[in-house]
Parts: C-alpha cells; structure tokens; sequence
C-alpha cells in the first residue's frame, strides 16, 4: 500500500508532542511489510527530502490563524496529489475537513487520527477562550465551524487516541460513528541517560504551564508535603507568571524549579534525575505522551482520574481524582509503600502495550479493512 499522511507541521520544523507522534507514525510505517510508500504531506515551507524511507513534501507555508481559511489554501495545494495512493492519513487535526473532502471526490479512502478537540468548544478542554478565539467560538463555530465539521465526517474512518477520548466526540457529534481506538506508541530512539541518585524525592512534571495542565493543584499539593519532596517543573506556558508566584505565596518556592522549555533531544536527562512523574491534569487530554517517557525511564507515574492518561497508568494506587491537592499529595506519599520494582514494572508495561510493533500493525489493519471496502 502507498499511504499518503496530510499534517500542518513536520519535525524538524516542528517539533510538538503531535508533531514528534506524526514523524513517529511515518517512519514505523515504513518498517511494515505491506507498507509499499509513505510520503508526508506538509505545509510548513517548501521543498523536498527523503529521511527515515520517508518522502516529505513541504507544500508551502499555510497560516493556522483561521481554519476555514487554512483548509482552502490547502486544498489547492494538494488538489490532484492524493489520487495515486491508496490511503490518505490526516494527522493534528486542522486539516481533517479538507482531507475527509479530497478523499471523497478523488476517490482514496482517509483515516482521520483524533489527538485533540480543535473543533469543539473551549469547555471541552476545560478553558476559557478570550479574544478572537471567544468571537469565534459565538460567530464562527455555528457558521462555518459547522461546515468544517461536517467535512471532517466524511473521512473514512478515525482514531482516538484513548478510550476516554473516543467517548468525548461520541458526546459532540460523532454518536453514531464509528471511531477506533489505538493509542500512541513508545519511541525506540528515547533513550535514557544513567539516573542520577537523590536523597530525597525528587518529583517532576513536563508539559504546557496552561490552565487546564492542573500544575497549580500540583504546587499546591507540594506544600502538604514533608520537605524531603522537591518539585522540577520542565515546561513553559501562559501561567508560569502566576504559577511561580504561587509557589512563593505557599512557601515552597525552596522547593519548586522551574527549567522552562528543554529540547525534545535532552528531556531523557529530566527524567533520570527524578524519582516520581507526576501529571495533574484537570481536563479530557486525548492521550499523556510525557506518561510514557516517564515509564521508559522506569519511575512511578502519579496521575489524575480524567481523559486518557489514567488509562496508561497501570498502577491503581497512584491514580487519584483531579484538581484536589490533598488528593494528588497522598497518592505521591504512597510511592514510598509500593515495591521497588514499580518503575521496573512500568517500563515492561509500556513496552509491550505501546511499542511500534504492537501498534502500527493495528492502524495498517485498519487501512487495509478500508482499501478492501
């Protein structure tokens, strides 16, 4: 099979968590035996490259600002490009609409991945929209926003990333279809640098510092905690303005640093020199990539009961309820009554449930149920 993935972003122009799974997805692809091509459409500049067995061709740079507007320049752009694959992938969602409409009128059968709620309204995220994206979210998303909906549909079949995740669109939309659940999966080039030993506990987040992430509950749960707890937040964001003041008005800015962003390629060493993962988020997160690194690097994971990432945890006893401090502050205190090897456990998890050769044999499977359709 020749598959064709559409995506706004490529690395390494870009090199998100969407990006990162989308290079991720292409380069397994070419590892399968009924894989023939892959080629990577992407409108993030110009040219073209071979890298990893993967043809990438920049199409163009095409503003993200308007979606509507974003999805018309595109689809002059890989008008008549699509119809000598067998398969279209459309990967981080904005393009979704005009993929799921070329591939009706040429005639290639499209799977749509869902890894986030770009189309839905800001309460699904549990945020707030201000500015434009308010004035959209009253103008827009009746209008146009519905057109774009209703484009995105006629994709040939779709992907969530996480059961939870699956629920949420059949909550907005999508009731009646059909969505197949595959999750991401590991990456085999992560690798981990020799952990550093601490003598305390050394928690750590890495993520966005926005609202809906949860980190104030987890700063907040930190001054509950014995001072032998030490929190690194990796990441940057909107509110770490008021997230670092928080700390200071808790009195546990002694014990919080804050490391901004750090480069995809070096974040192995954040996680070798931490003792326990934390992810506090407060909303319906599609999937929690950072759950899997932090797995890899054999710590024990403590996570909140909400979207995807409680379903990646296999460690009951450190999921606990969301945007409660006292909550998240008891479940990491009863790391200390685990067993050692819980780290030891999390990595074997991962690595059966989430490597490359579980789950891309899952998603060829399904291009092959659409290209025999």
């Amino acid at each position: 099979m020749k598959v064709a993935i559409v995506t706004p972003r490529y690395p390494p122009r870009s090199s998100g968590g969407g990006e990162q799974s989308t290079k991720l997805l292409a380069t397994q692809l070419t590892t399968q035996d009924r894989i023939d091509r892959v080629t990577v459409f992407s409108f993030d500049g110009t040219g073209s490259t071979m890298r990893d067995g993967v043809e990438i061709r920049r199409l163009g740079s095409v503003s993200s600002f308007i979606t509507e507007l974003q999805n018309l320049s595109v689809a002059s752009k890989l008008r008549g490009r699509l119809a000598s694959y067998d398969i279209i992938h459309t990967y981080n969602m904005e393009l979704n609409p005009i993929v799921g409409y070329l591939s009706t009128r040429e005639g290639t059968p499209s799977v749509a991945s869902l890894n986030s709620y770009h189309f839905f309204h800001s309460s699904v995220t549990n945020t707030t929209a201000e500015g434009l994206e308010r004035v959209y979210e009253l103008v827009g998303m009746p209008t146009t926003g519905r057109i774009l909906r209703y484009l995105m549909k006629l994709n040939d079949a779709f992907i969530a990333l996480s059961r939870a995740s699956r629920e949420v669109y059949h909550q907005h939309g999508f009731d009646g279809i059909e969505i197949d659940y595959v999750p991401n999966m590991i990456d085999p080039s992560f690798e981990l640098p020799t952990r550093d030993l601490t003598d305390g506990f050394q928690l750590l987040y890495v993520g966005s510092l926005s609202e809906n992430k949860g980190v104030r509950y987890l700063i907040e749960a930190m001054s509950r905690l014995p001072k032998r707890y030490e929190l690194r937040i990796v990441g940057d964001g909107e509110r770490k303005e008021d997230l670092q003041a928080l700390t200071r008005n808790l009195g546990a800015a002694d014990r919080t640093t804050f490391r901004g962003r750090v480069p995809h390629d070096q974040i192995g060493q954040e996680y070798a020199s931490a003792d326990i993962f934390v992810h506090p988020g407060i909303w319906q997160e599609p999937f929690g990539r950072t759950i899997l690194e932090a797995m890899l690097a054999e710590l024990p994971v403590v996570c909140t009961d909400i979207g995807g990432p409680p379903e990646i945890v296999p460690t009951e006893e450190l999921i606990c309820k969301p945007a409660d401090p006292a909550a998240i502050s008891t479940a990491i205190q009863r790391v200390e009554e685990l067993p050692d090897d819980v780290g030891e456990r999390n990595r074997r998890y991962a690595v059966e449930n989430y490597s490359p050769s579980v789950v891309v044999p899952q998603i060829v499977d399904i291009y092959e149920r659409l290209v025999s359709q």
